[in-house]
């Protein structure tokens, strides 16, 4: 929105009475910004104390750095108004205040104060904390998911919030958490719901990576720059250009890749291995790790400015045990996805239609899930396998034992060959001979699977 004020500077600008109005307003923190050099003229009390700042401190400085909003480089709403945006003058934005610790979410309006002539004197910002906002939404209704992230637990409510607030901008976000987790899971909801959604999405697990090959895969490398390097070829974060590059496991990389590393997110360039020259690249960058981080850094094997460089946001993700009333959601959210896969239900087999029996959901509750979601992911692909179709699956087909919660889960009966033998057996059956299909069920690929049918046939 354009105001047109009767005066042609910013000093008399601050002194019109529609100015003093809006700055004297109690509910809206308030901000006056130069057009021309971003500098704040002046702030309302309820801006300071929402941003954190003393009623001694002088507003003087910059907006990005009163500020310290990611919106600063890619959606600033003056901006926006001086370009002509008229939708991007109102915004829902995440600013982190003076100190950097703070997460305020805030709505915001942004209003372009010109002199007699048109002249851009300054942008009257006004923005309103949504906290409170978003603490009655959340009672009136619990979020069950987001993108692929399932949960309605108290524990996993913030974490939707967070993803929303920091998906839009070029924040860094370490996801941190226990192995099986779902990591990946907010990774892929922090691209889709990012300005980069439409970018390339790349990604790459650092501890799958011989120490040899993890520059050359981050980086690129020349022809000939060590043997088997038979042409130049572009590293991961070349292919993420314009888009967001996943590092998973990134707690697993050696000290002389995590300079390199750093190097570049600190100067958005990188070289090739064996390669002298530069080559500049736009890439948003997520981690992930199920280690301490901070531990790591104290004992030396992570590199404390790479990790500052890392964590520009943190996203801790609880363990399974942490959150088991979300047991019922993640369980029907999986055995909906196996029967939807073609690839599990074989082409053309109608879907099984399971549910989970109310003896099997106990059983489930009463396990200690070190290998949380994905370890659940496996235990209910191997029940819903033998299961028959629109069957209940309950203990017997979990592979557990109607027992007190706490109790240990019986073993199956026979051999471990022929334990093997029979769940190799039902996995076929069920994808009627498809050895592909049969071997994703159990989690083998398909030449382990070949290997066991012939060494059973021999």
């Amino acid at each position: 929105m354009d105001v047109t004020l009767p005066v042609a500077d910013v000093e008399s600008a601050l002194a019109h009475p529609l100015v003093e109005a809006l700055l004297s307003a109690g509910s809206d923190g308030a901000l006056v910004i130069d057009a021309s050099d971003r500098r704040i003229l002046a702030m309302n009390d309820r801006a300071r104390t929402l941003l954190g700042y003393a009623p001694s401190e002088p507003s003087g400085c910059q907006c990005k750095r009163m500020m310290n909003s990611p919106a600063c480089a890619t959606t600033c709403p003056l901006t926006a108004l001086l370009k002509g945006d008229r939708p991007g003058a109102e915004l829902d934005l995440y600013y982190r205040g003076a100190d950097g610790g703070r997460v305020l979410h805030a709505h915001t309006r942004m209003l372009l104060l010109r002199g007699p002539d048109g002249t851009p004197l300054a942008g009257l910002e006004l923005f309103r904390d949504l906290t409170e906002v978003r603490r009655l939404r959340q009672q009136l209704k619990e979020r069950r998911s987001l993108h692929g992230i399932i949960g309605k637990s108290a524990a996993m409510q913030p974490l939707y919030d967070l993803v929303e607030q920091v998906a839009p901008y070029d924040l860094p976000v370490l996801v941190t958490g226990e192995s099986g987790v779902g990591k990946e899971r907010f990774a892929d909801a922090l691209q889709h719901l990012s300005a980069r959604a439409d970018g390339p999405f790349v990604r790459i697990n650092c501890a799958a990576l011989t120490p040899a090959l993890v520059a050359s895969e981050l980086f690129g490398h020349r022809k000939g720059a060590f043997t088997g390097a038979v042409a130049d070829r572009r590293g991961r974060f070349e292919e993420a250009h314009g888009g967001t590059l996943f590092l998973d496991e990134v707690g697993e990389l050696a000290a002389d890749v995590q300079a390199k590393l750093l190097r570049v997110l600190q100067e958005g360039e990188l070289q090739r291995v064996g390669e002298e020259r530069t080559r500049r690249v736009d890439v948003r960058v997520l981690a992930a790790t199920n280690r301490d981080l901070r531990a790591e850094v104290a004992g030396g094997r992570f590199r404390e400015d790479l990790y500052y460089r890392l964590v520009g946001v943190e996203l801790v993700i609880p363990p399974l045990r942490d959150r088991l009333e979300d047991l019922p959601l993640l369980t029907e959210h999986l055995l909906g996805r196996f029967d939807e896969d073609e690839d599990e239900v074989g082409r053309g087999r109608p879907a099984r239609a399971l549910t989970l029996s109310e003896d099997g959901l106990g059983d489930l509750a009463s396990r200690p899930w070190p290998g949380n979601v994905r370890e659940l992911e496996n235990v209910l692909r191997l029940a819903w396998i033998r299961t028959p179709v629109g069957g209940k699956i309950g203990v017997r087909e979990l592979g557990g034992s109607i027992a007190p919660a706490g109790a240990a889960a019986a073993v199956p009966e026979g051999t471990l060959a022929e334990i093997e033998a029979a769940a190799i057996e039902r996995a076929l059956a069920v994808h009627g001979g498809n050895v592909s299909a049969a071997a994703r069920a159990l989690g083998i690929d398909r030449t382990t699977l070949h290997r066991k049918l012939r060494k059973a046939g021999e």
